[in-house]
C-alpha cells in the first residue's frame, strides 16, 4: 500500500469506495431512505481498500454490512427491524449475499444494558459512536452528502493503509474485548501489524 498524507488518503479512499458498485449502490438506496446521521461503517469500508490493494475482489471476504444512524426521537427496536427489513429486501433483490446489520446508535446504551447489564452514557451521535469502537481500523464510516461521498475517520486513515491494528482505550472497551477482535481479524487477514492492548 501507498502511504500517504491524510488529505490524499482521503481521495483515494473515496477513489477506491466509489469502484465498489455493491457497496455504492447500498449506500444510494440507505441515502434515499433519509435515514439520520447514518453510515455505513466498519469492515466492508477498510476491507474494500484492503482488497483493492491486494488485487481481490472488492468484495473478497466481506460477509456483512454495518448500517447505523442516530434517531434519539425513537429508541424502539422496531425502527431497527423496520429500515433491516427494507435494506435487506433491497439487498436479496439485487442478488447481494450479505448479512445486513442496522443499529439507532442512540439506544446503544439501553442494548449494552440489556445484554450485558454494562450502564454506559447514551452517545450524542452516530458520530460519538464510531469514535469510541473498539479499534482504529473498525472507526470509519461513509455516508453521503447532498449526494456526495464522504468519510468519517476520527483517526485518520494511515492504520488502514499500514494494516495496523490499535486498540480504542475508554472505560467501556477492554482488552478481553479487543483480543477477541484481533483474534478473530488474525485469521482472516495476512500481514496485520497488532499493537497490544
Amino acid at each position: 500500500m501507498q502511504y500517504k498524507t491524510l488529505d490524499e488518503q482521503l481521495k483515494k479512499s473515496i477513489i477506491i469506495l466509489k469502484k465498489n458498485i455493491e457497496l455504492m449502490d447500498i449506500l444510494n438506496f440507505i441515502y434515499k431512505l433519509k435515514l439520520p446521521n447514518f453510515y455505513i461503517a466498519a469492515g466492508s469500508v477498510f476491507q474494500t481498500i484492503w482488497n483493492y490493494y491486494d488485487n481481490k475482489s472488492l468484495n473478497y471476504g466481506i460477509k456483512d454490512i454495518d448500517i447505523i444512524y442516530y434517531n434519539k426521537d425513537d429508541l424502539s427496536i422496531d425502527a431497527d427491524i423496520k429500515y433491516y427489513n427494507l435494506i435487506n429486501d433491497y439487498c436479496i433483490n439485487q442478488g447481494y449475499k450479505y448479512e445486513i446489520d442496522v443499529s439507532n446508535e442512540a439506544r446503544m446504551h439501553l442494548w449494552k444494558k440489556e445484554k450485558f447489564n454494562i450502564e454506559v452514557e447514551q452517545y450524542k451521535n452516530s458520530e460519538d459512536a464510531i469514535n469510541k469502537w473498539i479499534a482504529t481500523v473498525h472507526a470509519i464510516g461513509i455516508t453521503k452528502e447532498n449526494n456526495n461521498l464522504k468519510i468519517y475517520a476520527p483517526y485518520g486513515l494511515s492504520d488502514i493503509y499500514t494494516r495496523t491494528i490499535r486498540p480504542i482505550k475508554h472505560k467501556y472497551n477492554s482488552k478481553e474485548i479487543y483480543d477477541q477482535k484481533v483474534k478473530s481479524w488474525n485469521k482472516r487477514f495476512d500481514r496485520l501489524n497488532i499493537i497490544e492492548w
